[in-house]
């Protein structure tokens, strides 16, 4: 079954939380992470009206790295878009393509909002499996979070209650997976200054190969087995 967890970095609006809550209980959605936030005060309760729960029970956490572990797919918001094939931390889909595109997934998928003014960093994109844009007019493109929450909540609204055979991959497990790319690219002295836009690249191969739990083990173990056997290979000469 699929789920959803709606995760907050940072937000400098109490009035924004309760409205995002709201939003939530309107589409089904129960779980809200909040990542360093403001002071829960009473605008929380307030805007959340009858959703008032989804604050009360809201998991709190110091940083985004805690609260991805939480979640299998890690899914991004961005406001703003890049055409360029090389800028790889820009590449999205619009709610609607978002919504067709996770309908059969198994798992707890993680809606990510960034900082009212700031958004998401490029490190927080980085670690995202994939990134949401809302088009919008290009004249002013920057909606209010709760507004730009509530469209991407209202197309996968009914995803809730998809069933599928497909156990997705946990994001601790690709970060794992992740980890074990860096260490080969490393001991086979990969060009230092290639890495980091390789790394980004495997990125988003893995999002798009969508990997199950079996996939990740076989992937993981066939790369952590090439680089043990490096090892071993440098040590005889």
């Amino acid at each position: 079954m699929t789920e959803f967890s709606v995760i907050l970095v940072q937000p400098k609006f109490a009035g924004n939380i309760g409205s995002i809550a709201r939003s939530m209980a309107n589409f089904g959605i129960k779980d809200m992470i909040l990542v360093d936030p403001c002071e829960l005060g009473d605008d929380a309760y307030r805007f959340a009206k009858h959703a008032r729960y989804i604050v009360e029970n809201a998991k709190i956490v110091d940083d985004f790295s805690a609260a991805i572990d939480m979640v299998d797919m890690v899914v991004g918001t961005s406001g703003v878009l890049s055409d360029n094939e090389r800028k790889f931390n820009r590449h999205t889909m619009n709610p609607k393509e978002f919504a067709e595109h996770i309908h059969d997934k198994d798992g707890n998928i993680g809606l990510v909002f960034g900082r009212e003014d700031q958004g998401l960093y490029n490190d927080e994109i980085s670690k995202c499996d994939l990134l949401v844009n809302i088009p919008t007019s290009s004249e002013y493109p920057i909606m209010n979070i709760s507004q730009a929450a509530t469209v991407i909540m209202y197309e996968v609204g009914t995803m809730g209650q998809t069933t599928s055979s497909k156990q997705m991959a946990r994001s601790s497990d690709k970060e794992t997976l992740h980890a074990l790319f860096d260490e080969m690219l490393e001991e086979t002295n990969y060009p230092k200054h290639k890495m980091p836009k390789t790394k980004v690249m495997f990125r988003r191969i893995i999002t798009r190969a969508e990997l199950t739990k079996w996939e990740f083990h076989t992937l993981a173990g066939t790369i952590s087995r090439s680089s043990r056997t490096i090892q071993r290979l440098r040590k005889q000469k």
